[in-house]
């Protein structure tokens, strides 16, 4: 349960009291979108991370992909990103570092990225746009039943890489 929710706000003037849900309802709607989010990476992750999208067999580069979901700070919206983690960030995980990572993803003057050149991460995004559609549908229809909506909102961990 959102522990976090604000509660409406209430104006009185004279005898008519108002009632704002405005924040409650952008607390509500954020919160969804992260969740959103989080079950995307999820599936991106593990679409990504299948032995056929990756273009090396070492297994190294499957444990170095990484989401993040983040708030932007000039929105104040959630965003997504997905990637592979930097030097530092893979060897506190106790990984070898994929430095050729951006290489078969972007290309290099002499190479095209992989998958036809469309990398490997962005190759399995664009062929799961329909099932990111569904999955952000299936949380963000759920802000007309506000009970149903603080129930799906987990507050907490934004950093996933299963």
């Amino acid at each position: 349960m959102a522990s976090n929710a604000p509660k409406p706000v209430e104006i009185k003037n004279g005898e008519v009291t108002f009632i704002s849900n405005v924040d409650r309802c952008q607390y509500t709607i954020t919160e969804l979108s992260k969740m959103a989010l989080r079950d995307v990476a999820k599936l991106l992750r593990q679409r990504i991370k299948d032995p056929s999208n990756m273009p090396e067999k070492t297994g190294n580069l499957k444990k170095n992909v990484g989401t993040w979901v983040k708030i932007d700070k000039d929105t104040g919206q959630p965003v997504l990103q997905i990637g592979v983690y930097n030097k530092e960030r893979a060897h506190k995980k106790g990984l070898k570092y994929a430095f050729y990572a951006p290489y078969l993803e972007l290309g290099t003057k002499k190479r095209k990225p992989v998958n036809n050149g469309k990398g490997f991460i962005k190759h399995v995004v664009e062929a799961s746009i329909d099932d990111i559609r569904r999955i952000e549908g299936a949380y963000l229809k759920e802000i007309e039943d506000e009970n149903k909506a603080l129930g799906l909102i987990r507050e907490g961990e934004e950093i996933a890489d299963d």
